[in-house]
């Protein structure tokens, strides 16, 4: 925003307290008005002004000014916005004002000028123009343009000659309607779009810019003069959407002074009078549907104090809300009732008013302090075993991830099957983010596909995220949040060198990292062979289940799945979830002293079904609560010719041992004879030598 160093001083007298451009663009920066630079003109100078969005009542000359005489307690002189007495009746020149949707235009003002004699503007009018870098056009525009950057309330002038039956309609056009905007460029509106219309077709863009067919001209002897007030939302999507953003719409979409039409309407009506010999035909015609009312709030003084950390002088406080202009209706004790200006439209609770008097009592003044602690930090429920997860997926050799929990239904329709049940978001940032994601796998996955183009072919990650479900199907409002621990790998398990091959990362290695995780958190997995998963092989897949349900799944990539997104490599994914994981304590650390006795090892080679699960096998053994039995282990698989079809020749290592003593052979022999009869006459194991 450009301001002019002169035209503020017609409001405030900067020189005659020997304040220079300089202080006072210090100043204007304190106060929360950064200017961004001076530009020195051969008898002027030009603040560049970033005013916040919030602040549309510092878009302007005035303003400005009012900012500079509270901060410096100056007197602060306004122009005249009384209304201007009618030279000829209204009933020479008649003309109506309807007001269709009172929704988006809860107020037009209008009213006839007759005699106005269309010319170049004064060399003062022109001057302050040219200075904020406004180019001059003709006295009836640079008057409204003038106003706009006096007041901040944008005006608009119409041939009245020109206006169908001479009426003003204020409605929300059909779809297809066009209209010739002042820049010369024939625009199609979109359907409830508001328009400022005549009798028959729209005139002018609400809020945002003119018609050609109804602009002033050097011929023009008669105008009707616009100053409404429009509804910012509709605004804001208007210029948005016809890509044509003025002076007007940067206005009217951040919030204009409900209280300023008439106002500014008049002071208009004066300087044509003045500048271009304009006569006013009858009374102001002011449609107001919705009158305007001003907020009341309550400041207590004990808030600033909490808010600002300082005490302030009431005196202070109450003068200076008064030199911005708030009316102070009362002040009862250690407190005061304020009633907030129309164009203030950026307060609306008691702290937008401790911040007005923060800014003007000087952030410099406030000490920095840090809040006194009521108590020690402690972690929230869930944090501890996340924290336990984390540090053993890093010591695994993982990274940890972080995806958008947006997606898109094409892509989560790749990895499960219809109907896919998501959540759609309202405002999408993106075309490929419509809705929330119900996985974490696919964010992973395209998280291995970008590591692999860019050469990586060692791949481990994991992600803690929310997934979003419509509890009661697609369609549903209402939505379910569940905390789940994504985990993908591929590559080699760990780095060949010279004394050892390569090893690739496989399906058991996985398996092995999620019952780690789980055993840490105080939980036995149990893993369960599958065919449910789409995006998982159906021969490599496992549901993973704890104390009997099922928490998540675990498996190989699908080859469908490989082949759409090029990898030349298995892929190995798991998902599990974690809130009910959560919700049971940490297991206390245990501690077991080193053996003083050695333990002896038993090697048991037997055939099966290759249909039998080895978990059953295992759990049958450990059921027997064999004396000293410490471990079962997995140690070799064979299946080939030499064995009957369908059949599996398994080795187990069973470790015995003692705390109290050494076992003697004939104990682990019978211990070890005890095993092999249960394989026997449970599972029909035979056993080999």
């Amino acid at each position: 925003m450009n301001i002019s160093y002169n035209w503020l001083q017609d409001f405030v007298d900067l020189k005659e307290l020997g304040l220079d451009p300089a202080l006072v663009a210090q100043a204007l920066t304190s106060i929360g008005l950064a200017v961004e630079g001076i530009e020195t003109q051969s008898n002027d100078y030009v603040f560049n002004i970033d005013v916040t969005s919030n602040r549309p009542d510092c878009l302007n000359h005035l303003g400005i000014a009012r900012e500079i005489s509270a901060h410096f307690c100056l007197n602060l002189r306004t122009p005249d916005v009384s209304d201007l007495p009618a030279h000829r009746p209204g009933t020479e020149f008649p003309s109506s004002v309807i007001i269709q949707d009172p929704d988006l235009c809860p107020q037009y003002a209008a009213r006839i000028m007759t005699g106005v004699a269309v010319d170049e503007s004064p060399a003062w009018l022109k001057e302050k123009l040219l200075a904020v870098g406004q180019r001059p056009i003709n006295n009836i525009v640079d008057i409204t343009n003038y106003v706009l950057l006096l007041l901040g309330h944008p005006l608009h002038a119409f041939d009245y000659e020109k206006l169908g039956e001479n009426r003003i309609v204020v409605r929300r056009v059909a779809a297809g309607e066009k209209i010739v905007t002042l820049d010369g460029v024939e625009r199609t509106l979109e359907a409830g779009m508001l328009a400022i219309c005549d009798a028959a077709i729209p005139v002018a863009l609400a809020g945002v810019m003119g018609g050609q067919d109804s602009e002033i001209s050097l011929r023009t002897n008669t105008i009707l003069l616009e100053s409404a007030y429009f509804n910012p939302k509709s605004i804001r999507a208007t210029s948005k959407s016809l890509a044509l953003r003025t002076e007007a719409s940067y206005r009217f979409e951040r919030g204009a002074d409900p209280e300023m039409p008439v106002k500014a309407l008049n002071l208009a009506c004066r300087l044509i009078n003045q500048i271009a010999g304009g006569q006013t035909v009858g009374p102001v015609i002011n449609e107001n549907p919705v009158p305007a009312s001003r907020l009341v709030l309550d400041l207590r003084e004990k808030r600033i104090r909490q808010v600002v950390g300082v005490d302030v002088e009431p005196g202070f406080v109450t003068d200076i809300l008064t030199r911005l202009q708030f009316e102070i209706l009362n002040q009862p004790d250690r407190a005061w009732k304020v009633r907030v200006p129309g164009f203030r439209v950026d307060i609306g609770h008691e702290d937008d008013l401790v911040e007005e008097v923060a800014r003007h009592f000087g952030y410099d003044k406030i000490p920095s302090t840090y809040p006194a602690p009521t108590s020690a930090g402690r972690f929230l429920p869930a944090q501890p075993h996340e924290q336990l997860l984390l540090q053993r997926l890093l010591g695994f050799g993982f990274y940890e991830a972080v995806n958008y929990v947006f997606s898109t239904p094409a892509r989560e329709k790749l990895f499960f099957p219809e109907p896919v049940s998501m959540v759609a978001i309202a405002n999408p940032l993106t075309e490929e983010d419509t809705h929330l994601r119900t996985s974490l796998v696919p964010g992973l996955v395209a998280s291995v596909r970008r590591n692999l183009n860019h050469g990586t072919d060692e791949i481990r990650l994991f992600e803690f995220g929310h997934v979003f479900l419509p509890v009661d199907g697609a369609g549903s409002d209402r939505l379910q949040e569940e905390s789940r621990l994504g985990i993908i790998a591929t590559g080699t398990f760990y780095r060949p060198y010279w004394g050892q091959a390569q090893d690739e990362f496989r399906f058991f290695h996985l398996k092995g990292i999620v019952e780690e995780l789980l055993a840490g958190l105080g939980y036995r997995a149990v893993f369960e062979r599958t065919e449910d998963y789409r995006f998982l092989h159906h021969g490599v897949a496992s549901r993973v289940l704890v104390d009997r349900r099922p928490i998540g799944v675990i498996g190989q990539l699908s080859p469908e799945l490989n082949e759409t997104f090029k990898f030349l490599q298995r892929v190995f994914v798991a998902e599990v979830a974690v809130d009910n994981l959560f919700s049971r304590p940490l297991p206390e650390p245990q501690y077991s002293p080193l053996p003083r006795f050695p333990g002896t090892e038993r090697d048991l080679s037997f055939v099966v079904d290759k249909s039998l699960e080895y978990d059953r096998i295992t759990a049958a053994i450990k059921s027997l609560n064999v004396a000293n039995l410490r471990d079962v282990q997995l140690i070799d698989l064979y299946q080939g010719q030499k064995l009957p079809f369908g059949k599996v020749s398994l080795a187990v290592r069973l470790t015995f041992a003692d705390l109290t003593r050494t076992l003697t052979q004939e104990e682990v022999n019978k211990s070890v004879d005890v095993i092999s009869d249960l394989l026997k006459r449970e599972f029909q194991a035979e056993q080999r030598a």
